[in-house]
């Protein structure tokens, strides 16, 4: 890529400073400058990246809006900002339309400092200048020497127990800046002064802890008096053995500095929370709260060890790096109540919140000191209406609350454990509760919402619900694959086709970055990786299947234009690219897992892998698919980074092992690859392998077997993708259409039609202690295709970041409306169709400083109207060919209506 030239203001710009001076008064409410962003963070507090990326977003109410050069500046005071003196940084003046991916190339950036940052940019075609406002980032503790702290535990007793660490402070003067960082893993809380610090929840995000561990940046300064007691639990998480490392920065008005860790925090206890399992739940016992904890002194212990209070000894370290946690944290996103609730029998209310979901339940209550409530969580209830908790296997998923017995009523929720549930059984409540008395709470990690989606098809509205809800309960620091049962795991085979699905619902663009650093954290020195990241189930090697640790890379840049995550973990992509190549025999890749996984249960090995692996789509065939297909997406990925000679040397591997596919696979008789059903040939068409003559024939066979199967699916969670993508795309929505919006078995309207709410592990209803989770993502690739080819909204991997775009959408026969929105990292993208009669209107938005290329529907080229002029008439819409029965425009930023003639 050829490096931006940049030049300083008065040298190249003398012409445009003057005419943006004389224009800017006039222009200000025009021009917007929003959601500026460093690391993709609005106002990233411990951040931990020595050279980050800056981006911001460039809107007007005019249209054809267009970013001509930019300059950033970055100072220590926002005095100084205020002066346009960048003392930190300044870029100069950058002729460059980059508004994603800047990065910083100033001084070095100091531990525990705040920054403050603004951008100016041009525009291209109003010779108008714009600033934006003031933004703030501060730094963690960016080295490991920076750490001054010892790890604290109680490893010789109190096994399983949440532990509560406690240290009592004084502050001299009056506090000006305080900053703590913490790491209590497996997770923890704080508490200052009796109140706790922050809205996260399950903290820290779990990471291999030999490898990794993440902390948390609090400012707590607002939290601090004279006298203070913070307060600390630490519960064991996915670490197991709760662990304590904490260092505390305190500046005072006079100038002094002080410094409190966990080496100087000794005092440790158990608690009201009694234990606490991920998967089991929690038990609290409100009689074991103690009042004078609260209290900043340290008369309430009387000498270390005692029967209540143990000393914290130092603990050996879990290993890994200490790395200031970037991803959005798990935290409280919505709260509701129950929606009815069920008494089946005496004493034994049932609630159902209305939709499978992640999370747990908040109490009010009102009873006797000694009182017990339990709360049972399940997916699935029983005839007699009581929770069916069998498909959780090994999972307790049982919290209970022991009441104090306080007159005034008591209010509690759990703080180390959450849930997979539609339904909670409560036994115990001392009185006939309302529904008003539990508030249900939704806890995910916090990604921003993405993407809108609505049709004239409600069939269809619920399935893209279904989707994003699934999606939801399954972003916990990782992506686990499902929320409830003894698992929670985050499993490569799923992620290989769950990818978009989540990053057209959610901001996936920091979450995405860290599951990198977990899947890189598997692999061996032989670049084999595993099956689940971080590695609790599954095996090493992984599945060829795995793709997803390429497509997690790619789709980052071909998204959010984050160029990093290509340099960051290239040598690991091809080191696991290069060892599936060591294990081809003749080009053939022979090992296989999981392939097709969960494909309908007559397609599925029965007594073999829980009758999930397809008995009808070779597993050779699948893994030597995505040999080919990792081949090819290491080629892009290395001619994107500028080295020519591994992109030349890894298409060369992707051809050979094409050649391979096609003589092994290809059945000429049958005009098919494999066994010629719907995953083998799906898969073909859907990575380029079946070229020509043999696509053509291809493409028929697999028409002809979703027409044979009446218009079912047969595949599984990967093919699945593809079966739908390649109809689609060859002039077959109609068939993609009559699938996605089957009702009966297998499809996903089945699945609704038998009161889900989210997706199921399989196509059957099934509640058993197997293979039968009601809250799986895996199968939710039919979400992205209501976004990519219903709306039509499909990035540009040359020009990454929606810098360009596509919009084309696929209009199928019995859809009258689609209609919906996607939150690039540039802004707002819409798309939006309605046909009334042969007419077709069409809108679409375009956000500033960017270009689509936007594919109208017609069957009548000469009728097309842009905002009801002829379209060769607009002035910004630039007509680029026809293309099939569509019309192809270049269209820049701004909001714009088409309407033409079309008939199917």
């Amino acid at each position: 890529m050829k490096r931006e030239k940049t030049v300083r203001l008065q040298i190249f710009l003398p012409i445009v400073v003057l005419m943006a001076m004389v224009c800017q008064a006039r222009s200000n409410e025009k021009l917007r400058l929003t959601n500026l962003k460093v690391e993709y963070a609005d106002h990233p507090i411990g951040l931990m990246v020595e050279n980050p990326q800056f981006s911001w977003e460039f809107d007007s109410d005019r249209r054809n809006i267009k970013q001509q050069a930019y300059q950033v500046l970055v100072a220590d005071s926002p005095e100084k900002l205020a002066r346009s003196e960048g003392n930190i940084w300044n870029s100069g003046v950058v002729q460059s339309n980059q508004s994603v991916g800047v990065r910083y190339d100033g001084s070095a950036l100091q531990s525990s400092h705040t920054y403050y940052w603004k951008v100016k940019i041009w525009e291209a075609h109003g010779n108008e200048s714009i600033e934006s406002d003031v933004v703030v980032f501060e730094t963690a503790l960016m080295d490991q020497s920076d750490w001054q702290a010892d790890w604290t535990g109680f490893p010789f007793g109190w096994v399983g127990k949440v532990l509560y660490f406690r240290h009592v402070f004084h502050c001299p003067v009056a506090v000006t800046s305080a900053k703590v960082y913490l790491a209590g893993i497996g997770y923890h809380e704080l508490s200052i002064n009796g109140k706790k610090v922050g809205k996260n929840v399950l903290d820290p995000g779990t990471s291999d802890y030999a490898k990794q561990v993440y902390y948390t940046t609090f400012d707590v300064s607002d939290f601090l008096a004279q006298d203070n007691v913070l307060l600390i639990s630490v519960a064991p998480g996915w670490y197991g053995m709760p662990k304590l490392r904490m260092q505390m920065e305190l500046t005072f008005a006079d100038g002094t500095r002080r410094r409190i860790t966990s080496s100087d925090i000794r005092h440790v206890t158990t608690g009201p929370t009694v234990r606490s399992g991920i998967l089991d739940g929690e038990y609290y016992d409100a009689r074991l709260e103690q009042e004078n904890w609260l209290l900043p002194t340290d008369t309430i212990i009387k000498g270390l060890p005692n029967e209540t209070w143990g000393y914290a000894p130092f603990v050996e370290p879990p290993g890994g790096k200490m790395v200031s946690q970037h991803l959005e944290p798990i935290q409280v996103v919505e709260e509701f109540h129950p929606v009815r609730m069920e008494e089946t029998s005496p004493g034994v209310y049932v609630l159902d919140v209305g939709q499978n979901m992640a999370g747990w339940m908040h109490l009010n209550v009102l009873g006797k000191r000694g009182d017990v409530i339990t709360m049972k969580f399940a997916e699935t209830v029983y005839p007699d209406g009581t929770v069916n908790q069998e498909n959780l296997r090994t999972a307790e998923a049982t919290d209970t609350y022991v009441l104090k017995g306080d007159p005034a009523g008591e209010q509690w929720e759990p703080s180390f454990t959450y849930h997979g549930f539609r339904y909670i059984q409560v036994e115990g409540y001392p009185t006939k509760p309302a529904l008003s008395d539990f508030t249900i709470k939704r806890v995910r990690s916090a990604v921003a919402d993405a993407g809108q989606f609505n049709s004239s098809n409600e069939l269809l509205n619920a399935i893209w619900l279904m989707v994003k809800r699934t999606e939801a309960s399954n972003l916990h620091s990782i992506p686990t694959d499902c929320p409830q049962r003894d698992e929670r795991m985050g499993w490569m085979n799923d992620m290989t086709v769950r990818i978009e699905q989540a990053i057209y619902n959610y901001d996936m663009s920091r979450f995405y970055p860290k599951y990198l650093v977990d899947v890189a954290d598997t692999q061996d020195e032989l670049g084999r990786i595993t099956c689940t990241a971080p590695y609790r189930y599954g095996a090493r090697p992984a599945d060829p299947v795995s793709a997803s640790y390429l497509l997690l890379a790619l789709k980052s840049y071909e998204y959010y234009g984050n160029k990093d995550v290509l340099d960051q973990h290239y040598e690991g992509l091809k080191a696991w690219v290069d060892y599936l190549n060591t294990r081809t025999n003749a080009g053939i890749l022979e090992y296989s897992y999981y392939g097709d996984w969960s494909p309908p249960a007559e397609f599925g090995v029965a007594g073999a892998g829980y009758g999930a692996i397809s008995k009808s789509t070779p597993g050779a065939l699948v893994s030597t698919g995505f040999l080919y297909h990792s081949a090819d997406m290491l080629a892009k990925i290395a001619s994107i980074l500028g080295k020519q000679q591994d992109a030349a040397a890894y298409q060369t591997l992707a051809l050979k092992t094409g050649e391979a596919f096609n003589s092994r696979f290809w059945d000429e008789e049958a005009g098919g690859y494999g066994t010629n059903n719907q995953a083998c040939n799906s898969l073909a068409l859907s990575f380029g392998l079946a070229q020509n003559e043999r696509k053509a024939r291809t493409l028929e066979s697999l028409v002809n077997d979703v027409k044979k199967q009446g218009y079912h699916l047969t595949t599984g969670n990967i093919c699945t993708k593809y079966l739908l993508e390649v109809l689609t795309e060859n002039g077959y929505v109609d068939v993609a259409y009559k699938i996605a919006t089957q009702t009966t078995y297998p499809s996903w309207g089945y699945m609704i039609e038998n009161g889900a709410t989210t997706l199921w592990e399989r196509w059957e209803y099934e509640t058993g202690g197997s293979m039968n989770s009601h809250n799986h993502p895996m199968m939710g690739s039919v979400g992205s295709w209501l976004y990519k080819y219903l709306l039509g909204i499909i990035p540009m991997i040359d020009r990454p970041g929606f810098e360009e775009f596509i919009i084309k959408p696929y209009i199928p026969s019995g859809l009258q409306t689609s209609a919906g929105t996607y939150q690039s990292i540039r802004g707002e993208v819409k798309s939006a169709w309605h046909k009334t009669g042969n007419r077709l209107q069409f809108e679409v938005k375009i956000p500033g400083n960017s270009v689509a290329t936007v594919y109208v529907p017609t069957t009548k080229e000469q009728d097309l109207l842009v905002d009801g002029k002829p379209f060769r008439k607009h002035e910004y819409v630039n007509y680029q060919r026809q293309d099939g029965d569509f019309a192809v425009f270049s269209v820049p930023s701004g909001d714009y209506r088409f309407e033409s003639t079309w008939t199917n």
